[in-house]
């Protein structure tokens, strides 16, 4: 498609993509009035993705597919002509405003990137610690009750030295000096189309590519960390995860967040008193998320420690659970233990049954 609006931004919008038919459209025809050049790179689709794509973009251009992310990313970088690059995915928004304020922002000197602000859009609190909820409604929040904010570089110069590392959770960050990256305050509104199927395919893809660095010595501290909680939540494969987790921590990554998922890791296995001395670890040097607290009161219930839950979910609520059906199911089994406390009930395993259904589990960034 030939672009000649000379009024537009210096932006070159680029893309990869693979089977988005369901969503490549919008963003696209979203973002044409608002950059002068899109290129989109597909690596593989089967579907309209490609011809939807032709619609809209400048250039449409192939990748095999290699497993690694960031050849995919580098790849479509090549075909940009714009003094400026802006990475959108196929499931992502940027509103009017935000495309305004990023072209005022390519006009600076002073940086060669700036972090913009993913909002992960979702509805159960539970899934994250940093979940805020959606307090008004517009045209990119839609039904959804909240969201999980992570900052992202996805505004950069064209510079032949800025790109993409890691083969999974690729990132711009290492190639550009930290004093030169500034911060948007951009929102990218970014949705999960068909989540629960699409999500398990997603994380079971990464974990390929995981799995295979991990085995020739090649993972990285983050590699370890999403493989962990990959073999956590879907795969289910405890030992594993344990395994992975544990490394993940001892190689720096994330301290807290590996350190979390440690803890449920031996929390899901079944080892309450080391998921308890991870959990009491976090407590102690002052990690008091949501997550911690609630899952600490599930094993103290466990154990019969009415008292150490009680406590640990009453400091939960003061600290604010955004998700009202999540407080509600809170205060719910607070009341409950301290009934069974004040009737000196002695009955810690049907009280867990209960409270197991509620463990608040913390979203990281491995499954972005």
């Amino acid at each position: 498609m030939n672009n000649s609006d000379e009024t537009k931004p210096s932006l070159s919008l680029c893309m990869i993509a693979r089977d988005e038919e369901h969503c490549i459209e919008r963003v696209l025809q979203s973002a044409r009035a608002h950059v002068k050049e899109i290129i989109v790179v597909d690596t593989g689709s089967v579907d309209r993705t490609v011809e939807i794509a032709k619609k809209y973009a400048d250039k449409t251009e192939f990748f095999s597919w290699i497993d690694d992310f960031s050849a995919a990313r580098n790849y479509a970088l090549k075909f940009a002509t714009q003094p400026w690059i802006l990475v959108l995915d196929a499931d992502e928004l940027m509103s009017p405003s935000g495309f305004m304020k990023s072209s005022e922002l390519i006009k600076t000197d002073a940086y060669d990137g700036f972090y913009m602000t993913q909002r992960l859009y979702h509805d159960e609190e539970v899934r994250s610690e940093n979940w805020r909820l959606v307090k008004s409604r517009d045209t990119f929040s839609g039904d959804y009750l909240g969201y999980v904010e992570n900052r992202i570089v996805r505004l950069f110069r064209n510079d032949p030295a800025i790109r993409y590392s890691c083969k999974v959770h690729e990132i711009v960050d290492y190639s550009i000096s930290s004093d030169r990256i500034g911060d948007s305050g951009v929102p990218i509104h970014h949705y999960h189309e068909n989540e629960v199927n699409n999500s398990r395919q997603h994380v079971l893809r990464n974990l390929a590519i995981q799995e295979r660095l991990i085995s020739t010595n090649e993972a990285t501290s983050r590699d370890y960390l999403s493989a962990g909680m990959a073999h956590m939540r879907v795969t289910r494969d405890l030992e594993k995860a344990k395994r992975y987790l544990i490394t993940a921590f001892e190689f720096g990554a994330d301290a807290l967040p590996s350190l979390e998922a440690v803890a449920e890791a031996f929390y899901r296995s079944g080892a309450t008193d080391q998921a308890v001395q991870v959990y009491r670890r976090l407590f102690d040097i002052g990690h008091r998320s949501t997550a911690t607290l609630n899952n600490l009161s599930n094993l103290w219930v466990k154990q019969g420690d009415f008292s150490g839950a009680i406590s640990a979910l009453t400091e939960s609520l003061n600290q604010g659970i955004k998700n009202p059906e999540s407080k509600a199911r809170v205060e719910k089994n607070l009341a409950a233990l301290q009934r069974a406390l004040d009737e000196s009930q002695n009955q810690p395993h049907q009280i867990f049954v209960e409270f197991h259904n509620l463990v608040i589990v913390r979203r990281t960034n491995c499954f972005s």
